[in-house]
């Protein structure tokens, strides 16, 4: 006699929704932005940021530094499919995206208040911001990719 658990077909519908939850979540991967350009943005970001506090008026021309990013950018999305937007993500707005959201305009506005005035300390600064900015950033692109996995689920049905 065969047991409810023991169906025949059971074994292989998990493997594909398994697959299925797979792929999808790679496909989120693949059609975000570049590797590197997450890590060029927040590198940049630290070093800006930290330098037009410690010496202001000599550091603004650092902004230039955007420009090849943003060339970057438009390059690499000019071949992609345009992703689907979120706007009906209520998970997005209210989860762990806005709070690390929240958290990164908190951690910008706290490492303001260190001022950096030797070599050491901004280059402590600059390390400080880059890594503190990269983990939530990384949180940050996490949660949308999931809350982009969930609405494509959701849209399915």
């Amino acid at each position: 006699m065969v047991s409810p658990n023991d169906r025949p077909g059971q074994d292989d519908a998990a493997r594909l929704l398994q697959s299925v939850a797979q792929e999808s979540e790679q496909m989120v991967k693949t059609s975000g932005n570049p590797r590197g350009l997450l890590t060029s943005v927040v590198a940049v970001s630290a070093v800006v940021f930290t330098l037009i506090q410690a010496y202001p008026p000599q550091a603004y021309w650092l902004t230039l530094l955007y420009l090849p990013i943003i060339l970057w950018y438009v390059l690499a999305q000019r071949g992609r499919a345009k992703p689907r937007t979120l706007i009906n993500s209520p998970s997005l707005l209210t989860g762990a995206y806005a709070g690390y959201f929240f958290l990164c305009v908190l951690l910008i506005n706290c490492l303001r208040f260190w001022d950096a005035t030797r070599m050491e300390e901004v280059l402590a600064k600059i390390l400080v911001t880059f890594i503190s900015g990269m983990f939530l950033v990384t949180k940050m692109q996490t949660a949308y990719n999931k809350a982009r996995v969930e609405d494509g689920n959701d849209q399915a049905n």
